[in-house]
């Protein structure tokens, strides 16, 4: 009775962890196409890709945006109409983390949030607060 008990105890925990791994990737996937599909909506995004992952006890947002810009100024119009974007979509959870920089396509140009007033990269909750916008 106690083996027994112990295999239903191991296909249980088995079990636990095999769902928790797939809400996980599952989780890593939304946040990649959120992000991709709100970033490339933007006029003036060339491209962008995420890397998300939502690991047990935290997890990490990476996204590469190359912007359609020929000066400096053209590059933070474009990265803060995303900001703006991403602070709208009620898709995008406030705990992501934006991209830390902003590529136009020959890499000539490389702007990042700092430009607009953020200590760095900010999460999604800080963009929101910054521009006082409520997801609808």
């Amino acid at each position: 009775m106690r083996r027994e008990r112990m295999r239903l105890s191991s296909a249980v925990v088995a079990a636990a962890l095999v769902l928790s791994a797939s809400a996980c990737s599952s989780s890593a996937a939304r946040c990649e196409e959120e992000f991709t599909a709100v970033t490339t909506s933007i006029t003036g995004v060339a491209s962008a890709t995420f890397d998300c992952s939502d690991q047990f006890g935290g997890g990490w947002q990476r996204g590469d945006v190359v912007v359609e810009a020929t000066t400096e100024d053209e590059a933070i119009a474009v990265m803060d109409a995303i900001l703006r974007a991403y602070a709208a979509s009620p898709d995008i959870e406030d705990r992501w983390a934006t991209p830390q920089e902003y590529v136009n396509q020959d890499g000539s140009i490389i702007v990042g949030a700092n430009d607009l007033g953020f200590n760095g990269a900010p999460r999604v909750r800080e963009v929101r607060e910054h521009y006082g916008i409520t997801p609808g």
